[in-house]
């Protein structure tokens, strides 16, 4: 069936999606020694990625509304992995600021909002599984990018190689899928949405705004684990940093990968039959998460560590499996792309902060530092689950979009 091939074709971007924006990280002891640059440049360009992707994401909303979606997408898969391939061209902080931080991000942003609206709109009865394969993309390019970049860096030599590479892979799928969807170029707005339009659809929605704040405290937990979990156990535990990012990487986002394809299959049969479901699954892995941070922080051993991190993987992965079909359930067909770039900047622009935030509870009082910021999220995660109950028991009924 058509909806299964764009699928596929999504998936297989989606890997490429986050494979070439991890390349940067994976390769960064290279670059430094190559160009010069220092970490307080790295860290700069990192961040003016996050500024630029908080910016451009609501234009990208509107835009996958206003135009065909195909072919957005099929812009965005060719456009960003040329810019992957010129990154390998960049020879200093100029150079990665304009290709990475500014050009490849704006350019990948427009493939968000205009995937996830066509999922939407091509599968109707099997929304979550949709997603949660394309999520599953997103994991196995996690798992295997690291793996691939050693393999490139061993046969060629040099770290340009590996962006020339995986820039061309990313290119031949858009290439693909442009051949087979160009023609498609059907819009599934029945008019063009102003911004005001846009925005209101996504903040002038309770419903929506509920599923946000879950959305959003789920991107900033896992902002803060992501960042300084590893650094939080090395420091606790006198660990180096290999042994760490091995545990920290492999078990939770396995454990991840796993529950969201299977919680999108179980989502979408309870779905059918009671369609709230999805509101309560989510609030359900955010409390699960709340005592495994709490746990993790005053972990006593770096075994319970890495059981209460796999643990967040499977919370995360049931919350996931869902991330944006509870917005759509109560946002219309038109407004869709909207909705996913506003709660992108919601959740991104809030998110962004969580790895400054332990940053300072780490330098005022060390491993104590982080014990509290992880405790903490605890309370976060519980506030949101409360406000997507609330959303469930209150406010689902009168914003549900009959299709």
């Amino acid at each position: 069936m058509k909806k299964w091939l764009t699928l596929s074709f999504l998936c297989l971007a989606f890997f490429f999606y986050m494979s070439d924006r991890q390349l940067f990280g994976l390769l960064v002891p290279l670059i430094c020694e190559d160009t010069g640059l220092n970490k307080v440049q790295i860290g700069f360009i990192d961040t003016a990625l996050y500024w630029v992707l908080a910016l451009a994401m609501p234009f990208s909303g509107l835009a996958g509304d206003r135009f065909a979606r195909t072919r957005l997408i099929s812009i965005s898969i060719v456009g960003w992995g040329l810019l992957t391939v010129l990154t390998g061209f960049a020879g200093g902080l100029v150079g990665f600021l304009l290709l990475r931080a500014v050009a490849f991000t704006s350019v990948q942003t427009l493939y968000g909002p205009s995937a996830y609206a066509l999922m939407a709109d091509e599968h109707k009865t099997t929304r979550a599984t949709a997603v949660s394969l394309h999520q599953a993309a997103m994991y196995t390019g996690m798992f295997t990018s690291g793996a691939l970049v050693a393999v490139i860096l061993a046969r060629f030599g040099s770290w340009r190689w590996v962006y020339y590479l995986f820039g061309a892979g990313t290119v031949l799928v858009g290439v693909a899928f442009t051949a087979v969807y160009w023609r498609d170029g059907t819009r599934t707005a029945a008019a063009k949405k102003s911004f005001a339009q846009g925005m209101k659809a996504f903040f002038g929605n309770p419903a929506a705004l509920c599923a946000g704040i879950g959305y959003l405290a789920l991107i900033f937990s896992a902002n803060a684990c992501m960042s300084w979990a590893p650094t939080f156990v090395a420091e606790k535990f006198h660990l180096d940093m290999g042994t760490v990012g091995k545990g920290v990487m492999f078990g939770p986002n396995l454990a991840a990968m796993v529950s969201v394809i299977g919680a999108g299959f179980v989502t979408d049969w309870f779905v059918r039959r009671y369609p709230r479901f999805r509101l309560g699954l989510q609030s359900a892995a955010l409390i699960l998460g709340a005592p495994i941070f709490v746990l993790f922080g005053f972990s006593p051993s770096v075994g319970l560590c890495w059981i209460l991190l796999t643990g967040w993987g499977v919370a995360r992965g049931l919350f996931q499996s869902n991330n944006y079909p509870s917005i759509f359930d109560v946002v219309p067909p038109e407004s869709r792309a909207s909705a996913v770039g506003f709660v992108n900047v919601f959740a991104y622009v809030v998110g962004s902060l969580a790895p400054l935030l332990f940053g300072f509870l780490s330098h005022r009082w060390g491993v104590r530092g982080f014990e509290i910021g992880f405790a903490a999220l605890a309370a976060l995660l519980v506030a949101a689950a409360g406000a997507m109950l609330f959303s469930m028991k209150f406010l689902f009924a009168k914003y549900k979009v009959k299709e």
